[in-house]
């Protein structure tokens, strides 16, 4: 397996994990982009530390994960402020906003 495809599998478990969560804690997620690329990048490197190609493997699938990031806060928008901001769908009434 090439070193892109194992960024891409890296990218499709964020977005199986995001996929399990309710609404509520995906808008967190999504909110918080910065913050999630740092994990993100820190704990792939700390798994593929070692050799270039697991240093690589790791800087690809937190670049995926950021990209999969962006598109989800695009598309269904992020909270801002507690404000939630809607994306291409407006998700509002799956949302429990107090």
């Amino acid at each position: 397996m090439g070193i892109i495809e194992l960024g891409l599998i890296a990218g499709i478990a964020l977005l199986i994990s995001i996929a399990k969560m309710d609404w509520t804690w995906r808008l967190r997620v999504l909110s918080n982009p910065i913050l999630l690329d740092v994990i993100i990048f820190t704990a792939l490197m700390l798994f593929h530390w070692g050799t270039f190609s697991g240093v690589m493997v790791a800087t690809i699938g937190a670049m995926i994960c950021s990209l999969f990031l962006a598109a989800g806060r695009f598309a269904v928008g992020h909270k801002e402020n507690g404000k939630y901001i809607p994306g291409q769908w407006d998700i509002s009434d799956k949302l429990q906003l107090n």
